[in-house]
């Protein structure tokens, strides 16, 4: 046996971690200059060997599947305890085989989100009704747990036992979200959404001018991107009927179907109206003039859709820089991050020196876990982590109004929406 299994053999024996799903930890939360922190907390991530991972070593797994981090990163997570497989310290180099447990501790850091409080709009025995803030995430994903409007939410309401979210809203978009207060009620709520007797309306400022009534001329300037799209009036709406595909699954990226993508398994029919609401005024010359305020209501409900068909027109939502608008550098949220909420954070993990983690290698006789994996935390060895980064912490993207099962929800419109004249009065048209 090689002597740095013999050594490792041994630290095994006398630092070995018994596997267990992580433990239930209480968020703690801070809230200042506007923005909601969570206190880093130590948290474990684990998973059992996934068949195409039996064969490959532990390093190898990590690196390739797991991008979060770097290679070097990685691999001292492995030298020093915080990334075991079956609860035990093992070199880099173990293979991994059937039946495996992965387990990955950390020091973990939740990015920033907004410290506006959640408005309550509706609140029966069986349902609440909130309004999302912009930049919040709905459930729990990426980098965000505690930072969930449902962690938020249950913080807030300790005297509801449990929320049941029964439909999704980007984490840049805010508005409506309605959760289901126990298991029946967040099944008839799920049916009715599947079964499209739901009706929602979003709010969305667009780059561009959207006419106040639809011309027959004003639709044959349009010049459509892609063949497969097909947009005609509808009374006082605009119909846009195009499918989209899935470009890059991990990074949550869609695009309008083109007619070589005919058979792409991803492909999926979506339909959006869209119909004039209010002008922005300009204010001064550097005001955000040159947009028009929508309304927009989704008949399918595909991932990004009323993004990408807005895009499809040419009138973007503007400040959605990953479909054709511009980053709007206003109220951001502590380090840049992409629509995922984890890329500048990754970039940021990579970049830190881990040399000087190393140095303080491996777990002291007699140190706790929780001590340890702080002590060795990639970012609390960083002095003060990198706020600089302005970020697209909203787009102007907001789920005003939803429909179902006989009850109108309606929450306020968002800052960025002018008062409507009677130039929008044709809001509350009729959907055709």
């Amino acid at each position: 046996m090689a002597k740095e299994e013999v050594m490792v053999s041994r630290e095994a024996k006398r630092r070995k971690v018994t596997p267990h799903a992580s433990t239930e930890v209480t968020a703690e939360y801070v809230v200042r200059e506007g923005y909601r922190y969570v206190n880093p907390y130590v948290f474990g991530f684990q998973t059992h060997a996934k068949q195409r991972w039996f064969g490959r070593t532990l390093l190898e797994i990590f690196t390739a599947e797991f991008g979060s981090f770097s290679p070097e990163y990685y691999a001292l997570a492995i030298e020093s305890g915080r990334i075991t497989l079956n609860g035990n310290l093992v070199p880099p180099t173990t293979v991994v085989k059937n039946g495996d447990l992965l387990c990955h501790k950390t020091h973990r850091h939740e990015p920033p989100v907004s410290g506006d409080d959640i408005q309550i709009a509706h609140e029966t025995v069986d349902l609440l009704v909130v309004n999302k803030p912009a930049g919040v995430p709905t459930h729990p994903c990426g980098a965000y747990r505690f930072n969930s409007l449902h962690y938020i939410l249950m913080h807030m309401r300790p005297d509801i036992p449990k929320l049941h979210i029964v439909h999704r809203l980007d984490r840049l978009t805010s508005g409506v979200v309605i959760l289901a207060k126990n298991p029946s009620t967040a099944r008839t709520l799920s049916t009715c959404i599947a079964d499209r007797t739901a009706s929602k309306t979003y709010l969305a400022r667009v780059r561009g001018a959207f006419p106040v009534v639809l011309t027959s001329s004003w639709l044959e300037q349009l010049h459509l991107p892609t063949t497969r799209a097909s947009v005609t009036i509808d009374g006082q709406w605009l119909r846009i009927q195009c499918p989209l595909v899935c470009k890059s699954h991990k990074d949550g990226v869609w695009s309008w179907a083109l007619p070589t993508d005919a058979n792409d398994p991803s492909l999926k029919e979506a339909e959006t109206l869209v119909q004039f609401y209010s002008t922005p005024p300009r204010r001064d010359a550097d005001s955000d003039d040159g947009t028009t305020v929508v309304l927009v209501k989704p008949v399918t409900g595909r991932t990004h859709q009323i993004r990408l068909h807005l895009q499809l027109l040419g009138l973007p939502i503007a400040n959605d820089p990953c479909y054709g608008g511009t980053l709007h550098f206003g109220k951001s949220v502590g380090p840049s991050d992409n629509q995922n909420g984890v890329s500048t954070w990754r970039e940021q993990a990579k970049d830190v020196v881990e040399t000087t983690i190393a140095s303080k290698l491996p777990r002291e006789e007699g140190e706790t876990e929780d001590a340890f994996l702080q002590r060795t935390c990639q970012w609390c060895a960083r002095s003060v982590p990198n706020e600089n980064h302005l970020h697209c912490a909203r787009i102007w993207l907001h789920a005003w109004r939803y429909e179902l099962l006989g009850e109108t929800f309606q929450v306020a419109a968002p800052d960025w929406v002018p008062p409507v004249h009677e130039e929008g009065a044709q809001a509350s048209a009729t959907v055709p």
